[in-house]
């Protein structure tokens, strides 16, 4: 009995411990926030003011130091080659396709950029440093048309009529001028610790922590050129307009003749500058008065620029954003959303650690807790003597008393650590309307949780739909820390007036897709459980059913009303916590009854280790019902069995296989079944593919049809083959030279040894 009661006082000082290691962690690393009891999105009226909010706001005085100043932009094009050398003949001009596919994309009406797109006609693709154009329609035609070279690689483009727009990954060396020693922070925030302490640790003074040491020579520079370019005339474009706009690409959206571009400016307080932008070599910097933010702390500002290119004129609008890190978009045709982690506070920790003590602690205790939680100190400070509130506390009780006590704080502790770590992760929506070039903030929302990707979000009759994950699936945190999913519905203003909550506990979400008034929810950690959520009542959003199989699914794909693909991996063996993932697995689900969905068909492809770019990127993904057809790139792995045979008398369920193939499968798909029809390699041989199969500059990438021709697109090559019995028609070699892939040294014409 002792000894339990010995383990519950014990629990007491452990968990006091925590939380103070917490907050001084916090303390060190994000310094006292001041949050403004106004709201709304406001603007700065000097740079001193916007440094000022910076340094109260963001953490450190040395926040964002490993971001980037301002610089000249780098890229500049080369002249376009008309009618190369290697061009034996002319493209038709008459001829065009009938029917062609386009890039998959995820809202109908906005089009997202790739590294490859066709008219019909022509197919464009962008290798590295280069944008080629090749005159495709009719393949027995085929041939290189043009290209447009670089000095920095291609991020991707769009097509629009007799418009190409290019987007370029550049980044320009900056040589710092300022000293190397930046100095500490300050000495008040160093954490001190009496020497008469109850608590277990280091006495006296923690010496204050370093801002950490930059590279005095300098740093590069991102910044995000969009170059129009007029094309009419194939073989010979003419660049029209030069934008250049300060930071990192994100992603890009076009609207009937209006490109919408995201870029995120990471903050340096050292040598800090504005954002810029040139337009045709004219360069300009954004007034502080241009630069609009909400009055919160947030430990991971950056400047986030909305552009709106108007393609025709070459006419920009553009609004800067002081926000949290952007990095996954949604965007419609009416509006862009813009989603940011947003972390709890040092504040906000404290603000919870007040109402377990209060929660446990008598009457007279209670006002000395409140007593110093409404004082003028800063929050490690408030947190120490509060702590020495409760161990003064703790050593007035007798051993029952303490017992008891323990019990008491421990069910509160682990109640604050539950409310901790659902609201460690919060994700904020800004709504941004565009119509054209105009540009205005809306809104923003917050919902728990982080999101996966694009097809977490989605917007329906006034409506916007997010999915999100909050904990870990494997992880320290234990059962407090236990992973949940949950799908929000907010309302035209962003505020959250449906939900569903906690499923799926322990499993994370792997794929979302929302059709009409359903979302489709793929969560995985053993098994593949497939969600149907009724989404008519947006207030009461309900799950209808679910199914559980093996496996799981990367991407969700509507096949029709009732129907929907799947493509992922199929999953073995394992324990109760997780199994092994397979060869590539495709799966066709009817969801016609929505309470009890259904697998009908399903193909595995290869062994563990095989791999799709289609996986990651929903633009690899070409279907069309009319047509039966389903066309993904593939590397394909198989297991040496003999070897695994040889040496475990069978072969485990973590057995990894070696790429042997790679390129384009072509599949049969109907509601019955999933076939292959047949496959495509760019590969001049086995040793080629088993060497480069995914990295390679032959790996295919992208397939599309025009009429009754696929064509398949690597780095290296455009195939065109029949589109029924996978006959090759013809191919061009793009001028795109053998390179250093990963592990492997691919010499100019010769595959070498690995190293």
């Amino acid at each position: 009995m002792k000894s339990g009661k010995g383990n519950l006082i014990a629990a007491v000082l452990i968990l006091v411990l925590v939380i103070w290691g917490i907050v001084f962690f916090v303390n060190i690393f994000y310094p006292e926030i001041i949050v403004s009891e106004e709201g709304g999105l406001k603007n700065f009226g000097s740079v001193e003011e916007l440094k000022g909010f910076l340094k109260e706001n963001s953490g450190t005085e040395g926040y964002g130091y490993y971001g980037a100043g301002i610089a000249k932009a780098t890229a500049d094009v080369g002249a376009p080659q008309a009618a190369l050398e290697s061009s034996d003949s002319a493209v038709s001009e008459g001829q065009r396709a009938s029917d062609y596919s386009q890039t998959n994309i995820q809202v109908e009406g906005v089009d997202e950029p790739d590294i490859v797109k066709n008219d019909g006609k022509y197919i464009y693709t962008a290798s590295r440093n280069k944008v080629i154009i090749v005159g495709a329609f009719p393949a027995e035609e085929m041939q290189i048309v043009s290209e447009l070279n670089f000095s920095e690689n291609v991020r991707n483009i769009f097509i629009n009529e007799d418009k190409l727009i290019v987007f370029i990954e550049s980044y320009n060396y900056i040589t710092r001028e300022i000293p190397c020693e930046i100095g500490i922070l300050e000495a008040e925030r160093a954490i001190e610790v009496d020497s008469d302490s109850a608590l277990p640790g280091p006495k006296g003074i923690i010496a204050p922590v370093p801002i950490p040491e930059p590279s005095c020579g300098g740093y590069n520079e991102p910044k995000t050129p969009a170059y129009i370019y007029d094309i009419s005339d194939r073989e010979n474009p003419e660049k029209e307009s030069e934008i250049v706009v300060d930071g990192n690409y994100i992603d890009a959206r076009m609207i009937d003749n209006y490109v919408y571009l995201i870029s995120n400016k990471w903050i340096n307080l050292y040598g800090f500058n504005l954002p810029s932008y040139s337009i045709n070599g004219v360069a300009s910097k954004v007034a502080p008065e241009e630069i609009y933010y909400f009055d919160s702390p947030d430990d991971s500002y950056v400047f986030t620029s909305v552009s709106a290119i108007d393609i025709e004129s070459g006419e920009l609008n553009k609004k800067v954003f002081l926000i949290g890190s952007t990095n996954t978009i949604y965007v419609s045709e009416d509006n862009i959303y813009l989603t940011a982690m947003k972390r709890l506070s040092q504040r906000d920790h404290l603000e919870k650690y007040v109402n377990v003590l209060v929660n446990v602690l008598p009457a007279d205790e209670e006002e000395k807790i409140r007593e110093i939680e409404n004082s003028d100190k800063y929050t490690g400070e408030k947190l120490r003597e509060m702590n020495r509130v409760l161990s003064k506390y703790i050593d007035s009780l007798d051993v029952e008393e303490r017992s008891e006590f323990a019990e008491r704080f421990e069910e509160e502790m682990n109640k604050f650590y539950e409310e901790i770590y659902r609201e460690s992760e919060k994700t904020v929506i800004h709504k941004i309307n565009v119509e054209e070039l105009d540009i205005d903030y809306v809104a923003e929302g917050e919902v728990n949780g982080r999101v996966l990707n694009q097809f977490s979000m989605d917007e329906f009759k006034g409506t916007f739909r997010i999915t999100t994950t909050t904990g870990e699936v494997w992880g320290w945190r234990g059962e407090t820390g236990k992973s949940q999913n949950h799908l929000y519905v907010l309302d035209s203003d962003m505020n959250v007036i449906g939900k569903v909550e906690g499923l799926a506990e322990g499993e994370r979400i792997y794929s979302t897709r929302f059709i009409g008034e359903r979302a489709y929810i793929v969560t995985f950690k053993k098994i593949d459980p497939l969600f149907v959520i009724d989404l008519s009542n947006p207030e009461e959003p309900k799950v209808l059913g679910y199914l559980k199989i093996t496996g799981y699914s990367d991407y969700l794909h509507p096949y029709d009303e009732n129907h929907i693909i799947g493509i992922g991996k199929e999953t073995r063996g394992g324990n109760e916590q997780f199994s092994w993932y397979q060869g590539l697995k495709i799966s066709l689900f009817d969801v016609s009854d929505f309470e009890n969905p259904k697998e009908v068909a399903k193909i595995e492809i290869g062994d563990r280790g095989t791999d799709s770019y289609a996986l990651q990127d929903h633009k690899a993904f070409l279907f069309d019902k009319e047509r039966n057809l389903l066309v993904i790139p593939i590397a394909l792995a198989e297991i040496n069995k003999s070897f695994y045979e040889k040496n475990y008398k069978e072969i485990p369920d973590w057995a990894y296989g070696e790429i042997v193939w790679q390129g384009a499968y072509v599949f049969d798909i109907d509601l019955e079944e999933i076939d292959v029809r047949g496959k495509i390699t760019h590969f001049d041989n086995e040793t080629e593919a088993r060497y480069f199969g995914y990295w390679g500059k032959d790996s295919i990438k992208r397939a599309l049809y025009m009429d009754d021709v696929l064509y398949t697109i690597s780095e290296g090559k455009v195939k065109a083959n029949e589109l029924n019995e996978l006959n090759e028609i013809k191919e061009v070699e793009l001028p795109i030279k053998n390179d250093y892939f990963g592990p492997i040294y691919y010499a100019e014409g010769v595959v070498a040894k690995r190293v």
